[in-house]
């Protein structure tokens, strides 16, 4: 970059040149719109930061190009369009989907509202956030999803939609009368159920991936559990050890790689390639469902209604996703941290077994920590089974003066082994041969769980009984949503076994 850039950061805070890359890296997804608009929020400002100045002179270089690129195209100069840059006009047939970009939908050519619908986002979560209806770590969540790589503000579109209050009147009409709810809807109310079923539809132009067909309602922002609940990370523990991202996709793409060597040299010696092995991990975003049942009583007083129905989905999944995180298989299912599969999840190299056979004891659990490999110990947490702590926990009396206190100050409910512990109800305990007792390791590091933002809903009007076939005076809400998970690092975590 020449000139102004240089400038900038030669005249600035005291901030390294390398500031450039990092703002490339944060506006590498705008679009022409979006870069007139934070230019225009820069100029707002009378005197600007070094860094400041660095992204005022980028974004209005890439205004430039992209102002050169539309004026070639329109005069028919494909040579002049030979260096267009990410904001050249692709040449691409009408209706192709757009292309995906570190897991995330982005636009392929200059998306006129894309700005208006990120701006309403913004807003709903703001307002959201202020009123108490998002937790402060669910809106981050949400946030996090619309500035890095929400290119085409698909997601924006759909937040805005769920976000609508009439959207959640009208939703409310139609919980409390499915059959002719939707005809004491007010204007507003039509418009903000067709926009929210439009942005769902546009959210499917990624859906040449999937292999089922979304259809039903979305649920609105306040009782939708993939924004409320997931953002909390209040579901199982995992999900507060874990890395957990939002996507607006249906797939995550990353890279990982081994560590790189380092070695000391004689002068004049040729170095050594210690180019890492780079590894391209996909986690397949996997469809799951839950059932609610509610009276018809209850349907009428939907502000009511709206919480208990959130209580019980986010409950049962919570219920599956404590089961799928440990052992799924990842056939539509998401990968388990015990899953048994051999690239996404863990194998017998991860495997560190008990002392004895059929038995565990108390030097045990050290022979785990042992097994981690170093780089992992002061971010490494372990997790287990209530019952195993508890066996745990009484393996050395408080006043032993032959073997060191596992846990912390003797607090069965502090940390184990000078390190981070969780309860996970659904791992094994006992100690017969194979059974898998602790997981130790940097869960963050090693294991990803994607969730798609956003949760769709059918309504049942009558739920019918068993013996006579008859109506029950219930309601059934059919709800799914779609949630990935396998391990990325297999190095960064190990299990003890009982041999």
């Amino acid at each position: 970059m020449t000139g102004p850039i240089d400038d900038a950061v030669r005249v600035g805070d005291g901030q390294a040149p390398d500031i450039l890359d990092e703002i490339v890296s944060e506006t590498r997804d705008y679009t022409p719109e979006q870069c007139q608009a934070r230019l225009a929020e820069l100029g707002r400002f009378t005197r600007l930061s070094g860094r400041q100045r660095v992204e005022q002179s980028l974004l209005a270089e890439r205004v430039q190009t992209a102002q050169t690129v539309m004026a070639a195209y329109r005069s028919g100069n494909l040579a002049a369009m030979s260096d267009g840059g990410q904001f050249a006009a692709p040449n691409v047939a009408p209706g192709t989907p757009p292309a995906g970009h570190g897991g995330w939908a982005t636009a392929q050519g200059l998306g006129r509202h894309v700005q208006a619908h990120r701006t309403a986002a913004m807003r709903v979560l703001d307002r959201c956030k202020g009123t108490g209806l998002l937790g402060a770590a669910a809106a981050d969540r949400a946030d996090k999803v619309l500035r890095h790589g929400d290119g085409q503000a698909l997601t924006a579109r759909y937040l805005a939609a769920v976000g609508d209050p009439d959207y959640a009147s009208a939703f409310g009409k139609m919980v409390g009368d499915p059959m002719q709810g939707h005809l004491r809807f007010s204007p507003a109310e039509v418009e903000a159920v067709r926009e929210a079923t439009a942005a769902q539809d546009a959210t499917r132009i990624m859906g040449a991936a999937l292999t089922t067909q979304t259809t039903g309602f979305p649920l609105p922002i306040t009782i939708d559990p993939s924004i409320v609940i997931t953002g909390a990370g209040a579901l199982n523990p995992i999900r507060d050890i874990s890395n957990v991202v939002t996507v607006g996709t249906h797939d995550w793409q990353g890279v990982t790689s081994d560590s790189v060597t380092a070695s000391y040299v004689q002068e004049g010696v040729e170095a050594t390639d210690a180019t890492p092995a780079l590894a391209g991990p996909k986690i397949n975003t996997q469809q799951g469902r839950a059932f609610a049942r509610f009276s018809l009583e209850s349907s009428q007083d939907w502000g009511t209604l709206q919480n208990e129905l959130l209580k019980m989905v986010a409950d049962a999944r919570n219920v599956v996703d404590a089961t799928m995180f440990l052992s799924g298989n990842g056939t539509s299912q998401p990968y388990g941290i015990l899953g048994g599969n051999a690239t996404y999840s863990l194998t017998t190299t991860q495997r560190v077994q008990t002392n004895t056979v059929a038995t565990y004891a108390v030097g045990d659990p050290w022979l785990l920590k042992a097994g981690i490999p170093a780089r992992f110990i002061n971010t490494c947490t372990f997790a287990a089974a209530p019952g195993t702590w508890d066996t745990t926990y009484r393996f050395v009396a408080q006043g032993s003066t032959t073997e060191p206190r596992q846990f912390s100050d003797g607090d069965r409910g502090g940390d184990f082994l000078g390190r981070p512990k969780v309860e996970w109800s659904t791992m094994a305990t006992g100690a017969t041969t194979g059974t898998k007792l602790i997981i130790g390791g940097d869960f963050r590091t090693g294991y990803k769980i994607v969730d798609r933002l956003g949760m769709s809903a059918e309504l049942i009007p009558h739920l019918f009984g068993v013996t006579a076939q008859l109506p029950v005076g219930q309601r059934g809400l059919y709800c799914w949503w779609r949630t990935g998970a396998a391990v990325i690092a297999q190095n960064a975590l190990r299990f003890l076994e009982v041999k």
